[in-house]
């Protein structure tokens, strides 16, 4: 049986025990926030996250190290509730 791929936005391997692997939160510029009540927790965010940032909580939901984070928006990009969202540091600290 043929699957069409076309449909298939992307698909990755990872090890979510395992995070990045260096601290990159300290030059970041924008940092993701969540919107818990518009998550739906498909985990998409944690596939795409390039430094390994992001682990899924007990209800899937994203648990993002800011240790790791360095504000890149790919995981904002690719949610499709649009939950999460790009502040500037300074502003997400207030």
């Amino acid at each position: 049986m043929s699957q069409d791929k076309s449909v298939i936005k992307g698909f990755a391997l990872a090890d979510t025990a395992v995070r990045g692997g260096q601290y990159v939160g300290n030059w970041r510029v924008f940092m993701p926030e969540v919107d818990y009540e518009k998550c739906v927790g498909c985990r998409l965010c944690l596939l795409y996250c390039p430094e390994g940032a992001i682990r899924a909580d007990e209800a899937n939901k994203p648990d993002i190290d800011m240790r790791f984070c360095k504000g890149c928006g790919v995981c904002a990009n690719e949610c499709p509730q649009k939950a999460i969202g790009m502040k500037r540091e300074e502003e997400a600290k207030k």
